[in-house]
């Protein structure tokens, strides 16, 4: 019986060591709480493709994606393959994959090459259109997560673009005169400085734009640092005319 209990603490310990991370199909890391964004629906220009591995060397680690958040879209026309799924629409609040109750990874094994994401329809209405998701492990209560959202604007440019994948904040203009447009998609905390390094201003930003009075700043050069909830930073500069 001492035995038994022994094995059931030793598994529960390894599992509970197991983590897992992500990646593209070009081992490019996707980090938790990453933005990537695409304008166009193109295939495969629009595809985000992804492993994700079980970093453990010691036990096995069974896999699920749950659709956290959908914005300006209700799923339609959304492709989210993972196992043995390959499906053309997506829910929020449903889990992946739905043919079977997990993919389980081995140690240090990672999951196959038909993981992607991919939106097929342009749409209408209201841009941009989130798709957010959480890689999970079942059975697993130590375990890490990774949230991934998935942004698709026609409008984008690839500046636009970049922004959002390392601070998921778009500055509309670098030139301002009175105000600071951003399109904030993760919340996230802002603080302005002058080139002395004086902070001028500070806020915390949630989802959606926001027009930020800048028109008491004097002319010149400012740096705009932002830290998301994941702990991720990031900095541009502006010029206040």
């Amino acid at each position: 019986m001492k035995k038994i209990v022994l094995l059931i603490l030793l598994f529960i310990t390894a599992l509970g060591n197991s983590q897992i991370s992500l990646s593209r199909h070009d081992l490019t890391p996707l980090a938790d709480g990453q933005i990537v964004a695409f304008s166009t629906i193109a295939f495969p220009a629009a595809e985000l493709d992804f492993y994700v591995k079980n970093n453990s060397t010691t036990a096995s680690t069974n896999v699920k994606i749950v659709c956290t958040t959908l914005v300006n879209n209700d799923g339609s026309g959304f492709e989210l393959c993972f196992g043995p799924d390959c499906i053309s629409s997506v829910s929020e609040g449903s889990t992946y994959p739905v043919n079977q109750p997990y993919v389980t990874l081995g140690p240090g094994q990672s999951s196959g090459n038909e993981g992607h994401f991919l939106n097929t329809l342009v749409g209408s209405g209201v841009y941009p259109k989130d798709y957010s998701f959480r890689f999970y492990q079942v059975g697993n209560l130590s375990g890490n997560t990774i949230d991934i959202t998935y942004r698709f604007d026609p409008s984008l440019t690839s500046d636009e673009i970049n922004q959002l994948e390392t601070s998921g904040v778009i500055i509309k203009s670098s030139l301002v005169d009175s105000q600071l447009e951003l399109d904030v998609l993760k919340a996230t905390s802002m603080e302005i400085f002058d080139l002395n390094g004086k902070q001028v201003l500070s806020n915390k930003l949630e989802y959606g734009i926001h027009a930020v009075d800048i028109s008491s700043f004097a002319s010149g050069v400012y740096l705009v640092n932002f830290v998301n909830e994941k702990g991720t930073t990031s900095s541009k500069k502006i010029i206040k005319k």
